[in-house]
């Protein structure tokens, strides 16, 4: 059975990508009503949270390459959903941020998806859910300190 463990340890790959294509399915499923993609909800999040980004920032916590950030902007602009603003001490840096119909777009989805991972999560009492995200930052921590590693 997939994610069991054998003489080699946990199958990490299996339980991972079963909880990855859960996921993203999911939250492609849920978004699909406001033609957003996975990566599009990770990306008004971001520019959500922090006010404004550049699309270096973006491509930085995205897990996409920054030529995908730079057409999912253009998208995102054109749906108006998202603003570009030049910086006037630097014409050459552009600062991306939520449009007011992004923040609604942004603000009902959000609400969506806390519908859908409350789904996903039941049944797993608050101890679980804790020793999950911990093993989970601890597994993501060690692949951060394997690539620090690798300069």
């Amino acid at each position: 059975m997939a994610g069991e463990v054998g003489a080699r340890g946990p199958d990490l790959g299996s339980y991972v990508s079963n909880l990855a294509n859960a996921v993203y399915k999911g939250i492609t499923r849920v978004m699909a009503p406001h033609d957003l993609s996975p990566v599009d909800v990770q990306l008004m999040m971001i520019c959500r949270d922090q006010g404004e980004a550049t699309a270096s920032q973006l491509a930085q916590l995205l897990p996409v390459d920054a030529s995908r950030v730079s057409r999912l902007v253009t998208d995102l602009v054109e749906k108006g959903l998202l603003r570009r603003r030049r910086l006037r001490r630097d014409r050459r840096v552009v600062m991306l941020k939520l449009t007011p119909s992004g923040q609604k777009v942004i603000g009902e989805a959000t609400e969506e998806l806390d519908a859908y991972y409350a789904k996903l999560t039941e049944g797993l009492s608050e101890r679980q859910f804790r020793a999950f995200a911990t093993a989970a930052q601890r597994i993501a921590a060690n692949f951060e300190g394997m690539e620090g590693s690798r300069g």
